[in-house]
């Protein structure tokens, strides 16, 4: 063997570090500048996408504020056109047919006109003086809330009309009857919405907005928006809505840019929404100030917003962590805030850099890849390869990744292995093939005693069932015959005849029930033996089934019972002893189950070309679970019967087995407590 070159193993461990720490430092310097260019790439797209976002949000949220001031306005315009059409009307007729004065002394609409849900309320204060052109007010605010203040509902939780401060107060409100809920006190407080409308607080007459505030009533954060109205330059009150904000409130804490968060502000400094402040507004119901309490990174947040304006919407936090997208909501003169963290910027940066550093990597590993790869590609590869073929053929396996194409030793080699591979193959599979066939005769055998085991245990089974019958059924009779035998053998000189003839019946009807016993048995042993031999021929049903009933005459009247048998002109191809006899066991079993003074029904009636015999009772019925063991051998079910008869549960086997050997078939319809129809069907006679 020839020994390797120490000097060229050096020389290719020397070439590949030296290659290895160019390309290292190469993609060093690439990453870095990547990062930095991706920054800043980064910085202008999330800023572009950060414009358009709160663009949106501010057209979004400023909407419902912007409607709201126009509906006021409108209700204004309208009140006073209104109002100047009915100066020359008398309004007292419709205004006292309409309110009445209360036991607090407020003046509300009368109880049997009171609709809140559709119409308005009206609450007026004892104190206030009902002239012509008050009452005037009142009725034409009623009616226009009334009218508008449904259309409005859809957006905004209601529509009001205040008159003369707290003198009047008209609001279509369907959620509760406003009015009615409040008190003198409660309507003789001025409210923001109210002083804000009048001409010392609102000397322009503009429409104005209040403060955010939670209303106890709705349990909903809401804003108050208030047009004055005014008549002839004499002040009158306002018109309103209130508009929720839990909507507005909830976009601004759970919509927003991954990473990012929003608050909405106003310029005075009240916090309207903030994700992580919702407690402490709650808990001052509203106006938390940021210039009047100690939340200082919130309050730098909010100086560095106040510098925003709509050509320069972006600014950077006092801290420069962070980026602020400023959009005013207009209308209610609020700033959407949207805080972009930087250190979301520097990670997208810092993954877009270790991309690169990544394929930088990849890149040295490639080359020294390749390197190794035409070092080594002669010699090392066919070896793992006739390696990997001999541990494959140890675990069992024929490997044909081998270099037979080869013209040098390496490829004769592999040629010479993949010829042995073969003829061990060939001897494995004739023993794995002589294995499975000796696999499968064990298998049949297994199952085949399997089988038998299961038949001997069935047997044994029926054995201790047969026993049993000879231990109880037959021993019982057998010794009440021999005690009343005995018994009329000692009493006979002193019994009547009357008596005696008594017993006699009575050992006539315990050997008829040994009979029976034994005839069932030997019955189906002939059955399962193949023993039982069938001739098939025409037969009439209505003769049977009449000679049947009549038959039984006698033991149905010990029960007081009666068998109807409906006659169908119906005529069968059938065994006349063994369709006797399946009948006889339907019947005794129908009798046996039933209460005493009922009725038993056979009737006959054609199914297709056969014909369909049912015998119905209303005993007890069957229950679903017990179905399923109805026609085997020895089965007993919950049912008891209703004169203490004897059952040995072999009746309705012989049944099923007769009726089947007639090429027919049996089966019961019940319903548990509703009786049992048992119905046997068998081939049609064919017309002569």
């Amino acid at each position: 063997m020839t020994e390797p070159d120490k000097s060229a193993s050096s020389l290719f461990r020397r070439v590949l570090r030296n290659m290895a720490l160019r390309i290292g430092l190469v993609a060093l310097a690439v990453t870095a500048l990547s990062y930095y260019y991706s920054y800043w790439r980064f910085q202008e797209e999330a800023l572009a996408h950060l414009g358009k976002y709160i663009a949106a949000r501010s057209q979004l949220e400023s909407d419902p504020f912007l409607q709201a001031e126009t509906n006021t306005r409108r209700l204004r315009d309208e009140f006073v056109r209104r109002f100047a059409l009915a100066a020359q009307t008398d309004p007292a007729p419709e205004f006292h047919r309409l309110l009445q004065q209360e036991r607090d002394g407020m003046w509300r609409i009368r109880l049997e006109q009171d609709d809140f849900e559709h119409q308005a309320t009206v609450a007026l204060l004892p104190s206030v003086k009902l002239t012509p052109d008050f009452m005037r007010e009142v009725m034409v605010a009623f009616h226009l809330t009334s009218q508008y203040g449904p259309a409005f509902r859809s957006r905004y939780y209601d529509t009001f009309i205040d008159l003369n401060v707290s003198d009047g107060s008209i609001m279509y409100l369907p959620d509760l009857n406003y009015a009615r809920n409040g008190s003198v006190a409660d309507f003789a407080m001025n409210l923001e919405t109210e002083l804000g409308a009048t001409p010392q607080r609102n000397p322009e007459r503009k429409t104005f907005w209040t403060g955010i505030y939670f209303d106890k009533q709705a349990v909903q954060w809401m804003v108050s928006v208030v047009t004055p109205i005014d008549y002839m330059g004499r002040f009158i009150g306002g018109a309103g809505q209130d508009v929720l904000l839990d909507q507005l409130i909830e976009r601004t804490n759970s919509v927003s840019i991954p990473g990012t968060y929003n608050f909405i502000i106003a310029r005075n400094g009240d916090l309207i929404a903030h994700p992580g402040r919702s407690h402490q507004i709650r808990d001052v119901s509203g106006p938390y100030n940021l210039t009047q309490v100690n939340d200082q990174p919130l309050r730098d947040l909010y100086q560095a917003a106040l510098a925003a304006s709509p050509k320069q919407p972006f600014v950077e936090s006092l801290d420069g962590r962070s980026w602020l997208g400023v959009a005013e909501i207009k209308g209610a003169n609020w700033l959407f805030v949207s805080v972009y963290p930087k250190r979301l910027l520097k990670e997208k940066a810092a993954v877009a850099a270790s991309m690169v550093l990544l394929l930088g990597m990849v890149a040295l590993l490639l080359e020294l890849g390749v390197m190794t790869w035409t070092l080594n590609h002669d010699v090392s590869q066919p070896l793992q390869r006739l390696k990997g073929a001999i541990r494959a053929l140890a675990e069992g396996r024929r490997s044909a990744d081998l270099d037979k194409h080869r013209k040098d030793e390496l490829g004769e080699l592999a040629r010479t292995f993949d010829s042995m591979a073969v003829t061990i193959e060939e001897h494995r599979h004739n023993l794995e093939g002589l294995v499975e066939t000796r696999t499968q005769e064990l298998g049949v055998r297994n199952l085949e005693l399997e089988a038998a085991n299961l038949r001997l245990l069935q047997l044994n089974e029926e054995k201790n069932e047969l026993l049993t019958i000879a231990a109880h059924d037959l021993k019982n009779p057998v010794a009440s015959i021999q005690g009343m035998a005995r018994m009329i053998g000692e009493k006979l000189p002193e019994w009547p005849a009357e008596r005696v003839e008594e017993r006699l019946q009575g050992i006539v009807k315990l050997s008829d029930r040994m009979q029976r016993i034994l005839g069932n048995l030997l019955d189906i042993n002939a059955l399962e033996t193949g023993q039982y031999q069938l001739r098939a021929a025409e037969l009439q049903l209505d003769p049977l089934c009449s000679d049947l009933v009549a038959h039984w005459q006698a033991q149905l009247s010990e029960k007081q019972q009666c068998c109807i048998c409906m006659p169908s002109g119906l005529a069968v191809r059938a065994d006349r002893e063994a369709l006797w006899q399946v009948l006889d066991n339907l019947l005794s079993n129908a009798s046996k189950y039933a209460p005493h003074q009922t009725a038993i029904r056979i009737e006959a009636l054609t199914i297709g070309e056969r014909v369909q015999i049912r015998v119905s009772d209303q005993g007890p019925g069957i229950a679903p679970h017990e179905m399923q063991r109805l026609f085997r051998k020895f089965s007993r079910l919950s049912a008891v019967p209703t004169g203490g008869e004897h059952t040995t549960g072999l009746g309705l086997s012989i049944v099923k087995r007769l009726i089947e050997a007639m090429d027919g078939r049996v089966g019961c319809e019940s319903v548990l407590g509703h009786g049992a129809t048992f119905y046997v069907e068998l081939p049609a006679a064919k017309p002569a």
